[in-house]
């Protein structure tokens, strides 16, 4: 751990972070960590996005170190740079289960005009609480998702 920062470490800290606050790129870290190395072929078809699209958001990865590259043929496989990502998403993924409602109704992260409508939102909370009901419902059942 870093001792004493700076004002300019901690921007280029929160940089970082930023790199992780994409949800394409979240999904292609997800997708590489369950899958193993993908080609961008393969991350095209998984995604439903187009390559151009794809390929910033891999050149952000591959930039800030979070994934690497290697051709085999006449295709370029990516996969995740460290184990540390993996552990880095799993436990984003368990602190995000336990505070999500929290996420979602912060003016501060959800003030990008960007972002989906407030109908949008809800939407996505009540899914999400769906979702997480689902996984955690799993848990106690050995695994088998009720449905």
């Amino acid at each position: 751990m870093m001792a004493e920062r700076s004002g300019e470490l901690y921007a280029l800290w929160a940089n970082f972070w930023q790199a992780l606050s994409h949800p394409i790129r979240l999904r292609v870290l997800e997708l590489l960590r369950d899958e193993g190395p993908l080609n961008v072929g393969q991350l095209v078809d998984r995604l439903a996005i187009g390559q151009g699209h794809l390929s910033n958001h891999l050149a952000c990865l591959k930039t800030c170190g979070l994934v690497t590259t290697q051709a085999q043929g006449r295709f370029v496989f990516y996969a995740l740079a460290d184990s540390r990502v993996s552990q880095l998403l799993a436990c984003g993924t368990a602190i995000f289960e336990d505070h999500w409602a929290g996420v979602a109704t912060c003016a501060v992260v959800s003030a990008d005009p960007a972002q989906p409508s407030e109908s949008t939102r809800s939407q996505d909370k009540r899914m999400l609480s769906n979702v997480v009901g689902a996984e955690r419902g799993a848990e106690r059942n050995g695994g088998m998702i009720d449905g």
